[in-house]
């Protein structure tokens, strides 16, 4: 697994929800293989902002837990 703190947590958040990444890319609209070459291939090598959006939200997370940049943790939070 990548030392990607970002693709850690996501990888950490489906394994605790029991939810595959196949799963998890469908939840945000991608095809079933987009999350796992995320993770493992490292492609992209950014999740763009609505594919972290969306993730944090189905999570119950913070962005930056996911990724963003700390200026999105005061935009939530306002």
């Amino acid at each position: 697994m990548s030392d990607d703190p970002a693709r850690q947590r996501i990888q950490t958040l489906a394994d605790e929800s029991g939810r595959s990444l196949a799963y998890l890319s469908g939840v945000i609209g991608r095809n079933a293989a987009y999350l796992q070459q995320y993770l493992r291939r490292g492609t992209p090598r950014v999740l763009p902002e609505m594919d972290r959006r969306l993730l944090a939200a189905y999570f119950d997370v913070d962005e930056t837990e996911l990724g963003a940049p700390e200026r999105y943790r005061a935009r939530v939070a306002a």
